[in-house]
């Protein structure tokens, strides 16, 4: 019980820093000598260089989705017991491909809201806010994510997922197996997209409003999912080529998750007070380090407390 209310005060303090911390540093950046404050992010992104500067940004802060990879580690850890290095290929790459599908939907989705909403002003401090919502309660279950809502699989949903995988291993058609895998990896995507939906969240609604062509529009959509199925792919490989040695571990998929959860809410924080910071180098550099620094100091303070305690 004192454990508890120790992470609950511990987490209280953390996410207050994080939104202080946020906010004094986009006061703070330094801005670029030829820009001044009144400028937005909108403003800024107004070549190719720059929208696939921040198109590389976003979509590379996106891919690492502690969901996407404990489910996906959960879902090939099960696989290995086939000792079948084509199916973990199969059933990897299907996933990993739903992934990007499915979050590509998401994001076309998004986008045609908000340029339908694109004169309504309130919608970003809406949407923000909901990024912001998003952050807090990834850094809650570093902490505690039997506790309270979390945007990541239960338990019993994991359970699930581990029921269907078993299934899998049963199949022995690799048509049925890619057919099966493909179904499941659908609905497996249903929880991912809410792990780190702040992302495609703040990148939609600043590509919606630059007025480009749709099929430009949708360019950078499939640039923006090939880079967020990257790492995914990554893991496929690694896995199969180890049969699964290297895997990542439920604590890391927590460390993971907390980082993501401090980049959202610093980003959402940015786009508020400081929107342009995102079009350029060294203003994003440093409002990634501060998220990254905050993540590295609670591991470090935080781990080391449960450990002197246990």
């Amino acid at each position: 019980m004192r454990s508890s209310r120790i992470a609950t005060i511990l987490l209280s303090i953390l996410l207050v820093s994080s939104l202080v911390t946020g906010l004094v540093s986009a006061e703070n950046l330094s801005t670029p000598s030829n820009q001044t404050s009144s400028k937005n992010l909108v403003s800024e992104v107004n070549s190719p260089l720059d929208l696939l500067w921040f198109t590389l940004v976003m979509a590379g802060m996106d891919s690492i989705n502690p969901c996407a990879f404990y489910i996906l580690t959960f879902l090939l850890s099960i696989m290995i017991y086939a000792r079948d290095r084509m199916r973990i290929l199969v059933v990897g790459g299907i996933f990993v491909f739903f992934s990007g599908f499915c979050y590509f939907l998401f994001m076309a989705a998004w986008l045609n809201v908000f340029q339908l909403l694109s004169g309504f002003k309130p919608i970003v401090w809406a949407v923000m806010i909901l990024v912001i919502a998003a952050g807090a309660l990834n850094v809650k279950d570093y902490f505690k994510h039997e506790a309270g809502p979390s945007l990541g699989a239960s338990e019993k949903e994991l359970a699930r997922i581990g029921s269907s995988a078993r299934r899998l291993l049963e199949t022995r058609s690799i048509v049925s197996l890619a057919l099966s895998a493909a179904a499941l990896a659908f609905t497996v995507n249903l929880y991912e997209l809410l792990c780190t939906a702040g992302f495609p969240l703040i990148y939609t609604s600043v590509l919606s409003s630059l007025g480009l062509t749709t099929a430009t529009y949708y360019l950078y959509l499939i640039l923006y999912n090939v880079i967020y199925v990257l790492p995914l792919l990554a893991v496929v490989l690694v896995f199969a080529y180890t049969l699964g040695r290297m895997r990542l571990s439920g604590m890391w998929a927590k460390r993971i998750k907390l980082i993501s959860g401090y980049l959202m809410i610093a980003l959402a924080l940015s786009i508020l007070v400081r929107p342009w910071a995102l079009a350029f180098l060294e203003t994003t550099l440093q409002l990634l380090a501060i998220p990254l620094i905050a993540s590295a100091l609670t591991i470090i303070i935080y781990e080391r407390a449960v450990r002197s305690r246990g």
